[in-house]
This record gives C-alpha cells, structure tokens and sequence, in this order.
C-alpha cells in the first residue's frame, strides 16, 4: 500500500508568512510605543539637576538641604539653617 503525500500549496505558506510578519509588526510597535511613553513619562527624571549642575541624592535633595518629615507623610527637602522647605525632586 503507497502512503499518500499532502503538499500544501504555495498559498498556504504566504498566508503563513503574513500572520507571521503582522504578528512580529504588532509587538515591535507595542514594544516601541511602550518605550516612547516610558521615555515621555519620565522626561524629566533623566535629566533633573540640582544648581551646582549635580544629581539630587536617593531622597531627592541637593547639597546643603535636609530631608525633613513636615507631618501628615509629607517628607520635603529643607536649606540647613533655613525654613523655605519645598517637595522633593523626583
């Protein structure tokens, strides 16, 4: 008894390959927008500096201030010495 063989046509195959192509499109877009809305969202934080031209530390303060609990879960950034306390950079 001979085994009977079943080609798929030429047609199957391009079919195929556009699911293939459309798929692959639709997460390198996603992947894209996703980093493009990542970079606009944090715009700011990438290139946020203090005026000595320095980097805020972990809690968001420059040289010279302190990290104070101003009460209620409020945490500001506070001149040594001084009372003009203000948010945290982020």
């Amino acid at each position: 008894m001979k085994k009977k063989v079943i080609k798929k046509s030429s047609n199957q195959n391009i079919k195929c390959h556009k699911w293939l192509w459309l798929v692959l499109a639709f997460v390198l877009g996603g992947f894209i927008g996703y980093t493009t809305h990542y970079l606009i969202e944090n715009w700011d934080g990438f290139f946020v500096t203090c005026l000595d031209g320095t980097r805020p530390d972990k809690n968001g303060c420059c040289a010279g201030e302190v990290y104070t609990d101003a009460g209620d879960g409020w945490m500001v950034c506070c001149p040594d010495g001084g009372d003009n306390c203000f948010p945290p950079m982020k």
